[in-house]
């Protein structure tokens, strides 16, 4: 062997962490296409919703969804957060327990928990003062939307799962078939019979219903939901996991949705809608990028765990960490390029007051989407105590940011307070994280991913066409070949996982 060249095992170590990063850009992948399907489908929706309701019920239609997602948090008891983690203990032989016992026992435990959950928050909308939804009523459209909380306890059943055996591929095939079945009933439910909330409602939980019982019926007809087989230790572990969870999961929706409560009550229900639109349009892009990250990466770093070590695992983590960077920073640098133009044509005029939110809510998402990386430590050694306190201090900053900067700023001021607060979020759980496991930031990508940024958004913003829909495609094609091009000129990992990705859907055509 001549004194240069790389050992053996230094070799066999890069192609497997080279395979590590393949498998997680390919469940990624499929994450992704579900994902980006799902948001073409919220997108062709969002000027149809902003245009057929008035900015009043735009934000009642946000209210109410808000108080859903915060119901339906209760309603899962943070079970949902032990499916991956226990999946791959039983998998990797530490636990007892087979899949028959795992799927028992999540799906009984949490259609129990669910259906308690939907008939308790029914009868607790309706028996608030009005006052406290702000005189619009939206507390019997929550009562009549309760169901949904049932459906989508099951849902998050079965999606983590699909995920906790990674069949990413089953996993968007059922989401996107959802969102479209669900869309398409709504639609026609609006245009048909009734153009109201009250229908919008009613049609998502028919849409919801059916979609989740397909999915109930594909793997009942697997023999995997046995009562009998339903385990009280198992359902004890998971609650014990999850319970320290369901707090920072509660807390993770104030953070990102209890915002709207302040504003509805300080600014009403018009200055609300117009929060609303900029905000569920950030939420689109943030489930294309950091959701599919997130829902590949964190099956991959316990598997990994379990059965390589910590040594394999920081390694792979510091890479994944390195390529969301180079995804992500660019992201923010687009948006402020093209997200003006984009609200002002999916929303109409009525809505633009909501355009210079993007950079800030679209930048706290990504800070956040990082955090499962950072935060890697703190699952794999079951650490669920520290996500709760630090989304609580999160949310506790997010709230009384908002409180205070409401009046003075407007809208945008609830906008500075979500940066903020995802940042403290962030910053909470890399510090403690890293105790288990260490990841750093590689200071030296991050700089040059933004400095790559500035330079996409210098050009772009230049480019002025007549047309906005085509001023929108052109900035976005020509920010992906400036950025794109100059990346893959200055990194040579970059080049080597374009190539290795380029080689690899090739052989797929072929």
């Amino acid at each position: 062997m001549s004194q240069g060249a790389p050992s053996d095992s230094a070799v066999a170590a890069r192609r497997e962490s080279g395979g590590a990063l393949m498998r997680l850009l390919r469940h990624t992948s499929n994450y992704s296409v579900g994902t980006v399907l799902i948001t073409v489908a919220s997108v062709v929706s969002f000027p149809v919703f902003t245009r057929l309701f008035s900015v009043d019920e735009y934000g009642v239609l946000g209210l109410v969804n808000a108080t859903l997602a915060i119901v339906l948090v209760l309603g899962k008891l943070g079970l949902q957060q032990s499916v991956v983690r226990f999946h791959a203990e039983i998998e990797a032989g530490k636990r007892s327990g087979d899949r028959i016992g795992l799927f028992s026992t999540v799906f009984y435990s949490m259609l129990g928990v669910g259906a308690l959950a939907t008939l308790l928050s029914a009868a607790l909308f309706l028996s608030l003062p009005h006052s406290w939804w702000g005189g619009t009523g939206a507390q019997y459209l929550a009562a009549l939307a309760a169901p949904l909380i049932l459906i989508r306890v099951l849902d998050s059943a079965m999606l983590n799962l699909m995920r906790a055996e990674q069949r990413s591929g089953l996993y968007s095939l059922y989401t996107v078939s959802r969102k479209y079945f669900a869309l398409v009933l709504v639609l026609a439910t609006l245009f048909a019979l009734s153009r109201s909330l009250w229908g919008f409602f009613v049609a998502t939980i028919v849409g919801e219903g059916v979609a989740v019982g397909v999915i109930i019926v594909h793997y009942a007809r697997q023999r995997v939901f046995v009562p009998s087989r339903f385990s009280r230790p198992l359902f004890a572990a998971m609650l014990g996991f999850g319970l320290p969870l369901l707090i920072s999961e509660m807390s993770t929706q104030l953070l990102n949705l209890g915002g709207r409560y302040i504003i509805n009550y300080q600014l009403g229900a018009t200055a609300l809608g117009s929060y609303a639109a900029a905000y569920n349009f950030c939420d689109y892009l943030q489930a294309v990028l950091t959701g599919a990250f997130a829902q590949a990466l964190v099956p991959m770093y316990l598997r990994m765990w379990e059965s390589q070590g910590r040594e394999k695992t920081e390694e792979f983590l510091q890479q994944a960490l390195r390529y969301y960077l180079w995804l992500a920073v660019p992201v923010v640098a687009g948006m402020a390029a093209v997200a003006p133009g984009m609200l002002r044509l999916l929303a109409s005029d009525r809505y633009a007051v909501g355009a210079p939110l993007f950079v800030f809510i679209v930048g706290g998402m990504l800070v956040a989407g990082g955090s499962p990386i950072f935060s890697a430590g703190i699952y794999i050694r079951k650490l669920t105590r520290v996500v709760m306190y630090s989304v609580l201090a999160a949310a506790a900053l997010n709230l009384g940011l908002t409180a205070v900067l409401l009046r003075p700023m407007g809208i945008e001021g609830a906008a500075v307070a979500t940066l903020a607060s995802y940042v403290l979020f962030s910053s909470c759980t890399a510090y403690f994280g890293r105790r288990a496991v260490r990841v750093r930031v590689p200071w030296r990508e991050l700089l040059l991913a933004a400095g790559l940024s500035l330079l996409m958004y210098a050009v772009v913003s230049r480019v002025h066409l007549h047309w906005m829909l085509l001023q929108i495609l052109a900035r976005v094609l020509l920010g992906t070949l400036v950025y794109g091009g100059s990346l893959l000129l200055v990194d040579p990992p970059v080049r080597r996982l374009a190539k290795k990705g380029w080689q690899g859907l090739l052989a797929r055509l072929g």
